[in-house]
């Protein structure tokens, strides 16, 4: 059953793609997590990942990503998905699809690879231009220019970054 509480990432039993019922988005999110290595660059202190270590994400199978979420958005749409995930009625509509997971998604070094999957896949299931697309950051890597290159691609497809903002100097806020 997938509940606004439980935000497992292997709930599907996928590599890199996940449902979640998400109260930010008031219905069906699905979650791409670009680190199944549980690797990330900072250690959030509210980070509920189990066994974080420091690191950056592996290389992404682009193929599977793009077979899993092709899938699991065909399933939605035209499968059995709502009944055997228990989901109520009122939550089953996708509502967006965040590239987020178990660590800084943006140091995969395929990161613009991944937004161009992203983008292919809406393409075909017809879902482009009508789900919000957003990418969750620390934003400790936006300085390096293949992160800028897949932040470009995400904005011309229509999508949106959320800074994740833990803490700052008073000088840094000016």
């Amino acid at each position: 059953m997938l509940t606004v509480n439980n935000h497992s990432r292997d709930s599907a039993g996928l590599t890199y793609v996940y449902p979640v019922i998400s109260r930010r988005a008031n219905g069906l999110s699905i979650g791409i997590n670009l680190n199944p290595n549980n690797a990330c660059n900072w250690r959030c202190i509210y980070c509920q990942v189990p066994d974080l270590s420091r690191g950056s994400a592996p290389e992404i199978d682009l193929h599977c990503l793009k077979k899993e979420l092709r899938s699991l958005l065909v399933e939605v749409q035209q499968g059995d998905f709502y009944e055997r995930f228990d989901v109520p009625e009122s939550q089953q509509q996708i509502r967006d699809i965040a590239i987020s997971g178990n660590g800084e998604p943006t140091s995969a070094q395929q990161f613009k690879a991944v937004i161009d999957v992203l983008e292919n896949v809406l393409l075909e299931v017809e879902l482009l231009g009508k789900l919000n697309i957003v990418v969750i950051t620390n934003g400790s890597l936006v300085h390096q220019a293949r992160v800028q290159s897949g932040l470009t691609r995400l904005a011309e497809i229509g999508g949106e970054v959320w800074f994740k903002l833990d803490r700052a100097t008073v000088s840094g806020l000016c």
